[in-house]
C-alpha cells in the first residue's frame, strides 16, 4: 500500500514485525493521529458520546458516529445539531465534558493497535514523532498512563491547541513545527477521511492504517 498524498520511498530497512505497508520510507517526522490510530479506542468513545447524548433526547447512530471519527468530540456535536429531527441548541461544551467524564472511567480498558504500536517502537529514537488529534489534551494525556507510549513522543497536539479541527491542517502543521520538521517531509499515520484530507491540506503524505486495523 503506498502513503496516499506525496510518495514516500522505501528506504530504511524495517524490522521484522513491522508491516512493510507502514513503513515511512524517507519521512524525516511521523505524526499519529490517537483514536482508531494508536489505540483502539472506537467503541468506548461511541459509547461514552451516545450516554452523553442520551439525556437530550438524542439517539446517537453508530454508524453515523462511525463515519465521523475525525471530528473532535465538539465539532461532531455541533454536526449531529444541525442534522434534521435533531434539536438546533445542543450545548457543544456541556456534553463533551460529560463525554470526556465517562470516557475517562474506562480509560484503562483503552488497548494500543499492535501494528501501529510497532511503528512507534521500531523508529523511537530514530525519529522525532507527535500525536496529532482532534481529541482532547486531559483525554490523551490521562490514557497516556495507562499504555506503552509514555515518554515516545516529542510532542503532543490536540484540539485544544488550534482554532480549526480536522479537516483543516492546523493540527499537523502545529505539530509539524513543534518537532521543527517541514512539512512537506513529515509522515502522518491516520483513521479517517477528515484526516487524511487535513494531512494531504498540510502538504504531508499519508498513510492510512485501516486496512491494517481492520477498519476498511
Amino acid at each position: 500500500m503506498e502513503p496516499s498524498g506525496h510518495p514516500v520511498p522505501t528506504t530504511r530497512k524495517a524490522t521484522a514485525t513491522l508491516l512493510p505497508e507502514l513503513h515511512p520510507g524517507r519521512a524525516e517526522a511521523l505524526l499519529f493521529d490517537w483514536d482508531g490510530t494508536l489505540v483502539d479506542s472506537q467503541y468506548a468513545n461511541y459509547r461514552a458520546m451516545a450516554d452523553a447524548l442520551a439525556p437530550y433526547g438524542v439517539t446517537l447512530d453508530q454508524e453515523w458516529f462511525d463515519a465521523r471519527t475525525g471530528l473532535s468530540s465538539a465539532d461532531l456535536v455541533r454536526t449531529l445539531a444541525q442534522t434534521p429531527g435533531t434539536r438546533p441548541d445542543l450545548p457543544a461544551e456541556e456534553i463533551v465534558a460529560d463525554r470526556d467524564r465517562r470516557f475517562l472511567a474506562d480509560a484503562a480498558a483503552i488497548r494500543v493497535h499492535p501494528q501501529v504500536a510497532e511503528v512507534v517502537h521500531a523508529h523511537h529514537g530514530r525519529l522525532p514523532m507527535a500525536v496529532a488529534s482532534g481529541g482532547t489534551r486531559l483525554v490523551i494525556e490521562t490514557t497516556l498512563r495507562h499504555l506503552p507510549y509514555r515518554g515516545l513522543f516529542t510532542a503532543l497536539v490536540t484540539r485544544d491547541d488550534v482554532r480549526r479541527g480536522k479537516p483543516a491542517p492546523d493540527i499537523f502543521l502545529t505539530a509539524a513545527d513543534a518537532l521543527a520538521v517541514p512539512p512537506g517531509r513529515c509522515l502522518v499515520y491516520e483513521d479517517s477521511d477528515e484526516g487524511i484530507e487535513a494531512a494531504r491540506a498540510a502538504g504531508m503524505a499519508v498513510i492510512d492504517v485501516r486496512p491494517v486495523t481492520g477498519r476498511a
